[in-house]
């Protein structure tokens, strides 16, 4: 079959070219059929998709039931239960779920919607076109017969004839050459259309059985293990199968003619007598009823914790106390009556007729409530010597308490907890408020993050986040993905709940919010007006609020360092009775705060006044507020407290003449707007206001001309804030701005002895040779005030571009693996140990 029509032939319009004409629309018919039948097919197994999902889901349903059922069953390993193990695999199978809904969707998107596009643009096109060829070809036939027809004797109609037959021809070849226009460029778009939709739902293939590899490779070790413990249980319930075909066979060969009763206790009809000398006993008995009829009832009675108990053999559980204190029974054989093997227990206030079974099950029974009366006069004479040695060394006991908390506060760097600090770091994620359900549709045990933005996310909102782009949202995995500790450390800061009280401020209802058996398109919508449209954003106040309002400014963030008791503390706590130990503690932690002097190489433990101290029980932040702020001064950040998540620990490179001045001034309204407003949020460290002003429209990158053009990210390094560098570089802060000094962020950082925010810079590529105007570059700058860390970092990384930039670097430097480790090592320390980097300046 031809693909291409001949444009010569076209204007001649010969056989051949109408013969070709004919292929070509036949082969036209044929592909928009093929086309057809592949879009019903795909919609067909779209929706067989759709119902295979519900089908698994449905029984993923039964399973969690059917683990509901194994609540309280273990298998091989006292602390393995069989409900945790369906549970895991339930969640396997949801996850795989997902990955198939995701295929389907794409399915849906890359093959049914595209080829139909195809057929109803292109297709329809060609075909418009045809009508209008023919109508056109018939014109021209219609034009040349009269003209053949008009007769010599007339020239004014010989002449008209004529006329309408060459504008009939140039009409028909303008149409011809358009309508073969269409026709080639039809045949030559099917042929990438077709494949590159086909090549779309390949790549969805591809992911959906590469996440299906992963996920079953991970859990490859759980359930060999699983296996294991199968194959365990297999071979024990061989042995207990083949114990008890041999009781059966006991059973059967025993007889049980007059007294023979010498082998009862190999099959166990003999009563229960455990461990503390027989003390602990269980079995039927008969008990003598005390109504009229002085009736014999055969109960299950039980000696246990220091009590004669009984019950019912029934579905009812209640269990009757016959003797709630065993030291007041005793217990002697009854021969006087006709009935066999029968006992009576004495109180002091009334007795019980009781009978056994057998002579063994009599001797055992008078014996082992012999033996509880002689256990409780024992438990209760060492409870007595137990209580009086109590007391006694209670009043040492909190003499050492303080001194003992002090020792082991020492001792808070061993590594007793075998989960690693990254296992750690992420439980402390999900323990974050509105961490354990999807910030966007609130679905339970989300397992993906969006780290610009601070948030945790189930698979099917992080795929719509995913396909925003990054300059809207970094999604990353919480569980598969390695995680540095600057993304600790700013989703730390933020977490759901902050996220949301941000972005869902001004809700109405023009919109349905997502929820976890939402769709993808009202999903997609509900997303797309939170972040990237911002709708429910409150916005910042206008020029009619400076009336109203006399300034504004930033609420600041100060942590306090863990592990750090000062004197007042101690001494508050040694006066404190026990009983309020856990109150006290936790109203008097929060009456000193820990400012860091960078002046100095020490913390120290500054005491602040109660009156000037903002409390709140949700953050272990502490506000210092020196004066009160004004009603009048507009402060941001008071409604977005930080979470309950101490993981920022960085050193504050600020003297504390700035952090003053930030506390106890304000701005005029005049100059609030978005940047400014990020600006002065850097300043203080408030992420979560970070956030609200760029969300608000504010630029990562804005140079503040007031000073020295100094960018957010600038301000931020002045801080010496991990969290606030990499919270600004996330969201689109660039390396390569310039102060009016001629100084880079690496510069600054240099200067300021942030060997944190150095590393962190050097990681992302910072240019090391860039010059300030007195034309120092960062590496002479650490030199000049001889920092080791920052010099060493420098040089390594100046040699690492030194080797790629070499003539025989051939794609592998061997200095990269020393460079990451290096540079790992720093990042682990500046995160959680900060101290170790500090140098005087």
């Amino acid at each position: 079959m031809k693909y291409n029509l001949d444009f010569k032939e076209c204007l001649k319009d010969s056989p051949k070219f109408r013969l070709s004409l004919e292929n070509a629309e036949s082969d036209i018919e044929t592909l928009e059929a093929r086309l057809d039948r592949v879009v019903r097919l795909c919609t067909t197994m779209v929706d067989t998709g759709k119902s295979f999902n519900k089908a698994g889901c449905g029984f993923i349903t039964g399973v969690k039931d059917l683990a509901a059922y194994f609540h309280d069953d273990t298998m091989v390993s006292d602390n393995t239960k069989v409900a945790s193990c369906l549970n895991h695999f339930c969640q396997s199978m949801s996850e795989m779920l997902k990955y198939f809904n995701i295929l389907m969707e794409q399915a849906q998107r890359s093959v049914c919607k595209n080829l139909s596009q195809f057929i109803k643009m292109e297709i329809k096109k060609v075909k418009d076109t045809r009508k209008h060829f023919e109508k056109i070809s018939d014109d021209l036939d219609s034009a040349m017969s009269r003209n053949s027809v008009a007769p010599r004797s007339k020239p004014q109609e010989c002449e008209d004839s004529q006329n309408l037959m060459m504008a009939n021809r140039s009409c028909f070849a303008h149409t011809s050459l358009d309508y073969v226009y269409q026709i080639n460029i039809l045949q030559s778009k099917k042929r990438f259309d077709v494949l590159e939709t086909m090549l779309s739902f390949m790549h969805a293939q591809a992911t959906f059985f590469h996440q299906g590899h992963e996920l079953y490779q991970d859990n490859e070790e759980y359930m060999t293990s699983v296996q294991d413990q199968v194959k365990d249980l297999h071979s024990k319930a061989k042995l207990d199968w083949k114990e008890m075909e041999e009781r059966h066979h006991l059973v059967q060969t025993k007889s049980w003619n007059g007294t023979n009763y010498s082998n009862v206790k190999d099959i166990g009809f003999k009563p229960d007598l455990e461990t503390d000398n027989g003390t602990h006993m269980e079995g039927y008995l008969f008990k003598k009823t005390k109504h009229a009829f002085k009736a014999w009832v055969r109960r299950w009675f039980c000696i246990e914790e220091n009590q004669l108990r009984y019950q019912k053999r029934s579905k009812d559980t209640q269990v009757t106390v016959m003797e709630e204190d065993l030291r007041l029974c005793t217990v002697k054989p009854v021969y006087e009556i006709d009935r066999r093997f029968c006992f009576e227990v004495l109180s002091p206030t009334r007795s019980h007729m009781l009978q056994a079974h057998t002579e063994e099950e009599f001797q055992a029974w008078v014996s082992a409530i012999q033996s509880g009366v002689t256990k409780a006069f024992r438990d209760a004479e060492k409870q007595q010597n137990e209580q009086q040695h109590l007391n006694e060394s209670r009043d040492s006991t909190r003499s050492k308490s303080s001194s003992t908390d002090l020792s082991m506060s020492d001792n808070n760097d061993t590594p007793i907890d075998k989960k690693s600090k990254t296992q750690i770091q992420r439980e402390k994620l999900f323990s974050i408020p509105g961490n354990t359900k999807c910030c966007d549709c609130g679905a339970a045990d989300p397992r993906w993050a969006s780290i610009n933005l601070g948030i945790i996310l189930c698979i099917e909102c992080s795929g719509i986040h995913r396909g925003f782009g990054v300059h809207i949202s970094k999604v990353r995995s919480v569980t598969l993905d390695s995680w540095e500790p600057e993304l600790l450390k700013v989703m730390g800061e933020l977490g759901n709940d902050v996220v949301n009280r941000i972005y869902l401020v001004n809700v109405d209802d023009s919109i349905t919010p997502a929820t976890p058996e939402s769709t993808g398109p009202v999903r997609e919508a509900w997303i797309r007006a939170k972040y990237v449209e911002k709708r429910f954003v409150s916005k910042l106040p206008g020029p009619k609020s400076e009336g109203k309002m006399k300034g504004w400014r930033v609420k600041k963030k100060t942590r306090r360092s863990p592990g750090r008791t000062t004197e007042s503390e101690e001494n508050q706590s040694s006066k404190s009775s026990p009983d309020s130990d856990v109150t006290s503690g936790l109203l008097e932690a929060v009456l000193s705060v820990t400012v860091t002097k960078d002046d100095d190489d020490e913390v120290v433990d500054e005491t602040i006044d109660n009156k000037d101290i903002s409390i709140d029980q949700s953050d272990t932040s502490i506000d210092i507020e020196t004066p009160k702020t004004p009603d009048d001064v507009l402060v941001f950040g008071t409604n977005l407290n930080l979470p309950d998540f101490q993981l920022d620990v960085s050193s504050e490179s600020s003297g504390a003449e700035e952090d003053t001045k930030s506390t106890t001034s304000w701005e005029d309204m005049s100059m609030l707007d978005p940047n400014m407003l990020l600006f002065k949020a850097a300043q203080a460290r408030n992420l979560a206001v970070m956030l609200e002003a760029l969300a608000n429209g504010a630029e990562s990158n804005w140079v503040n001309t007031q000073e020295d053009d100094k960018t957010p990210l600038m301000k931020a390094i002045e801080t010496g804030s991990l969290s606030a560098c990499e919270f600004l570089l996330l969201n689109g802060s660039k390396l390569d701005r310039l102060d009016r000094f001629g100084r880079s962020p690496l510069h600054l950082a240099t200067m300021l002895g942030n060997t944190g925010q150095v590393c962190q810079f050097l990681k992302r590529g910072a240019d090391i040779k860039v010059k300030d105007k007195d034309g120092q570059d960062p590496l002479s700058i650490a030199v000049t005030n001889a920092n080791a860390d920052i010099v060493t970092l420098l040089r390594l990384a100046k040699l690492n571009e030194e080797m790629k930039e070499s003539d025989d670097y051939l794609g592998s430097n061997p200095g990269d693996e020393t460079f990451n480790d290096v540079f790992r090592d720093f990042t682990n320390m500046a995160s959680n140990n900060p101290e170790k980097l500090k140098r005087n300046k």
